[in-house]
């Protein structure tokens, strides 16, 4: 797959080494924040109050455990 980005974006992505595990980490993490926020919504829709960390829990740790629990 070839991309075409902004010069600035592409220096930054660059940067972060290798480029295309950064990438596809970053796309991970939004294709994951969308399915919550679907999730979220039929949760509501139906009345269950959920949160998304546990105390003192890592951005990292939170979105481990949502991957296990959607058995990604």
């Amino acid at each position: 797959m070839t991309m075409s980005l902004p010069d600035d974006v592409a220096a930054f992505v660059k940067a972060k080494g290798n480029a295309s595990a950064y990438t596809a980490r970053i796309l991970r993490r939004q294709m994951l924040e969308e399915e919550l926020g679907k999730s979220e919504r039929v949760r509501a829709e139906a009345g269950i109050l959920t949160t998304a960390a546990e105390p003192a829990e890592s951005e990292e740790a939170t979105l481990e455990r949502w991957v296990r629990v959607a058995g990604r």
